[in-house]
């Protein structure tokens, strides 16, 4: 199956000419990534709603960012201590940071611009850790608004002897022309934050070992589950290639919950909100499968709880539906049910589970919050990745 698949493991990580790996910038992205720091109220990092305890998503169906307490599902939202005013919920879920480093751009192959957020609207991991900062609900909070909100993190930062010494290490050439904390700028917080993201990569699954060779590394079940995958479910046709994804923006009619990210209350019509394009309208970027198993719940509003509502979903040919989504506007890949014996739903999740590496394959520090942040603010709690 390996030749008639086209069956392969990752390739290496696109890094951006300006980003190169170093491991000085890696160890402060580590550090900021879980630094509440960066929280408008100081309440909340990167960390809080992509953390290693959950496979660097949270566990949630909305993500709590700014005012919460607590951590995953048990994370409770509440008003803001400065204004009194409540903060509210995210209003889509969170996805995982791993593998982040591989998504792709128009092309549909891994790149250091590639699509970033469930609309894709920025490019790159650089660009993707300057946005949440700005949000209200994901991090800012009350304490200033969205246009203050990147000044006001670099403040904060070069207000830090300690970032200074690690921003200077962590960039010399930068640092040379320049005096003290001005070496501390968003432009050089995101390639920080970035460096980090982008090693968070697994390529320890079962399914990398048997592309490899290994034969046994896959069970029969998932085997058929393979099988299944790349003829019958049609899963490949958008979840292709070594990442499982080729990054596009489909329309899959998914059922709407929650308040949506979208100008009509109670909705979300995806991609059509960056772009103002009606052929965009309730698209949403097709998510890499790597580790599927540890994010739930799923797709962009988290509406199904288990692998097993999202594959009988594709099963009826994607119902239930969104009501505003007729079939002219359903995308064609996914119009027609699949007419999968239980026996074959049972082995394609068995083989999505085959996607999952925890982080075996992973220097343990990137998998573990620190103990201590520079801040001197107390880090995202202390668990380690399951």
């Amino acid at each position: 199956m390996r030749d008639r698949f086209g069956l392969r493991a990752l390739g290496e990580i696109p890094y951006p000419p300006d980003n190169p790996r170093f491991a000085a910038r890696i160890a402060l992205g580590r550090l900021i990534f879980f630094d509440p720091i960066l929280g408008g109220e100081k309440d909340v990092a990167c960390g809080t709603c992509h953390h290693p305890g959950f496979a660097f998503a949270d566990g949630r169906q909305f993500g709590a960012g700014a005012s919460g307490t607590g951590l995953g599902p048990d994370r409770v939202v509440s008003a803001s201590l400065l204004t009194g005013l409540p903060i509210g919920l995210e209003p889509r879920n969170s996805p995982t940071v791993l593998n982040a480093a591989f998504n792709a751009d128009e092309g549909g192959l891994p790149s250091h611009t590639g699509f970033q957020f469930w609309d894709g609207r920025v490019r790159g991991l650089e660009e993707q850790a300057r946005v949440p900062i700005t949000s209200r609900v994901e991090m800012a909070g009350d304490a200033y608004p969205a246009e203050a909100a990147r000044d006001s993190v670099v403040a904060r930062l070069r207000g830090v002897a300690e970032y200074v010494r690690l921003f200077r290490e962590a960039f010399p050439a930068e640092a040379a022309g320049l005096a003290g904390s001005e070496v501390v700028s968003m432009d050089t917080y995101g390639r920080a934050v970035a460096a980090y993201e982008r090693e968070l990569v697994t390529r320890s699954t079962p399914f990398d070992r048997y592309a490899d060779g290994e034969n046994g590394a896959l069970t029969q079940q998932q085997k058929l589950g393979l099988e299944v995958f790349f003829t019958k479910a049609r899963c490949s046709s958008c979840h292709g290639g070594p990442i499982f994804s080729d990054f596009r923006f489909h329309v899959l009619g998914v059922p709407q919950e929650g308040e949506g990210k979208s100008v009509i209350p109670g909705d979300d019509t995806g991609r059509e909100e960056h772009t103002s394009s009606t052929a965009d309208r309730y698209a949403f970027r097709t998510p890499s499968l790597r580790n599927v198993q540890l994010t739930a719940p799923y797709m962009h509003d988290g509406v199904f709880a288990t692998l097993d509502e999202v594959v009988r979903f594709y099963d009826r040919g994607a119902r239930p539906r969104h009501p505003a989504v007729s079939d002219g506007r359903l995308d064609p890949l996914v119009r027609e049910p699949l007419s999968l014996t239980d026996e074959e739903v049972k082995a394609l999740v068995d083989f999505l589970e085959a996607l999952t590496d925890p982080g075996n394959s992973l220097d343990p520090t990137l998998l573990t919050v620190p103990a201590s942040v520079p801040s001197g603010l107390t880090p995202v709690f202390g668990l380690k990745a399951p």
